[in-house]
């Protein structure tokens, strides 16, 4: 059984991490089982599609140049297409063979001299511009999203670029979160300023120009990837990896690496008034780790919010691809943690909801973010069976019982499994997951439809190549 495994390991690493994604278009893709009736839309994905660029690789999974897949299911039958997504970064990359800016862990080649940053921090014009994290409909605009203000608009049915979107003010001065929160008519969004003195700053990216709403000074900004919000409140969690924003200025580290871990230090939490953007409670904890939010809401005078979180930040570490080479390589476990924000007290109480391991978290967001009564969350795993490696399953967990149940099938690696309910829908398992799995047994990738109640697959869509591994995505009801 090891030795079979670190075969599908390998293999997932050369086929899923270790090239480039083809491009290509491919109508009628080989549908097994049925796709429910009522399942008619568009799945569009973002995530890595490019980690080898000219004699070298790149570092770290989230280096990559960005590439949009899409899925269009109708009557039963789907089409699929993907495509690079075209910015400054990917063009670079085109026509020199090498990066022209910094990435998430990867720098370009050049002298020390062309890293000296301008000492008043009105940009950082070293960073990316690469939007590879997330998709989403922001207003009439479908935004390819990342972790830099500058997002790229395409067109959902050719994922052509149509152009590129600043929604917050300063560009390069910022760094952002890939995940927004939507409210009605309302996207609100997270953003690091760094400078002499940096500010963690929410915005409604959603309105011209977008619109602030609350501004907190801090002197050792975090690496934060999201964030969480209630009907009343924003929540803001930093873990103790942290940077001393002077070390930006000379940028002799690739972005992440000028960040340390200080547990020392503990980890802060914010908790925002949306209508006044003021301060109302402010926790601190022991020190810990999350790249997303799961849910949050209130209940009386506190604020229960659940997050996908870590011991510490050693993900990040095992996620470079030196590490996920090897076939043995063991990822931290991430798992769903309940903190208790009492506002009166300002006491935090924890508990670990379950032992599952757990990343890319997903639940019903439309109709049950911020609201208590939400029982399924749904993401990648590790089977308890087969530990090592790469994530290799699917987990749903019961937030309320603690209770797991998965899919897996041996030598497949499974997606982010976005969550859609069906017609009637009454609850948050009521439903489909959709999933894009690689499946090294075959060295391609497909699309997996699983009951959400039952965790059986439904259906699978086929292609005749592998997929690189990517991160977020969400289905799209007839676009």
């Amino acid at each position: 059984m090891e030795f079979r495994n670190s075969i599908h390991s390998n293999l997932f690493f050369e086929l899923g991490l270790n090239r480039n994604q083809k491009i290509y278009s491919l109508n009628n893709v080989p549908v097994h089982g049925k796709i429910p009736d009522w399942l008619n839309g568009t799945f569009l994905r973002n995530g890595p599609g490019m980690l080898n660029i000219k004699n070298r690789r790149l570092n770290h999974w989230f280096d990559a140049m960005g590439a949009l897949h899409k899925f269009d299911i109708r009557d039963g039958k789907v089409d699929y297409s993907c495509r690079f997504i075209e910015c400054d970064s990917y063009d670079g990359v085109i026509e020199s063979g090498d990066l022209k800016f910094s990435e998430f862990a990867t720098d370009p080649c050049k002298s020390i001299f062309k890293k000296v940053q301008s000492y008043v921090f009105p940009s950082l014009p070293n960073m990316t511009d690469n939007p590879k994290i997330n998709v989403a409909r922001i207003g009439e605009k479908w935004m390819a999203l990342g972790e830099t203000p500058m997002q790229v608009e395409f067109d959902p049915k050719t994922l052509k670029k149509i152009g590129v979107s600043e929604p917050v003010p300063g560009a390069f001065s910022y760094k952002t979160t890939a995940h927004p929160h939507f409210d009605k008519e309302h996207a609100y969004n997270l953003v690091v300023k760094f400078g002499m003195i940096s500010y963690y700053k929410i915005y409604d990216v959603a309105k011209p120009g977008g619109k602030p709403l609350a501004s907190i000074p801090i002197k050792k900004p975090a690496y934060i990837h999201g964030f969480g919000m209630t009907k009343k409140y924003f929540i803001i969690t930093a873990g103790p990896l942290v940077v001393v924003p002077i070390e930006l200025l000379f940028w002799k580290r690739p972005y992440i690496e000028n960040h340390k871990w200080r547990p020392q230090d503990g980890a802060s939490i914010w908790v925002i008034e949306k209508e006044s953007g003021k301060v109302k409670a402010y926790f601190e904890t022991d020190p810990f780790f999350c790249f997303h939010h799961v849910n949050a809401w209130e209940e009386g005078n506190e604020i229960i919010m659940d997050i996908n979180a870590y011991d510490d930040a050693s993900i990040i570490q095992k996620y470079y691809l030196r590490e996920l080479e090897q076939p043995d390589v063991e990822l931290p476990f991430g798992t769903i943690r309940r903190f208790r924000l009492n506002l009166s007290t300002k006491k935090a109480d924890i508990q670990i909801i379950s032992n599952a391991c757990i990343e890319l978290p997903r639940i019903d967001y439309n109709r049950y973010n911020t609201e208590s009564n939400y029982r399924f969350t749904y993401g990648v795993s590790l089977n308890p069976n087969e530990r090592k490696g790469f994530y290799n399953s699917v987990v749903k967990i019961n937030v309320q019982t603690g209770e797991n149940s998965y899919w897996f099938e041996t030598g497949c690696y499974p997606g982010e499994p976005v969550f859609y309910p069906s017609p009637k829908s009454k609850s948050d398992q009521d439903g489909v997951l959709l999933s894009i799995v690689l499946d090294t047994k075959t060295q391609n990738s497909f699309l997996l439809i699983l009951d959400a109640t039952t965790m059986n697959e439904i259906a699978r869509a086929g292609l005749p190549e592998p997929i690189v591994y990517g991160f977020h995505g969400d289905f799209f009801p007839a676009i």
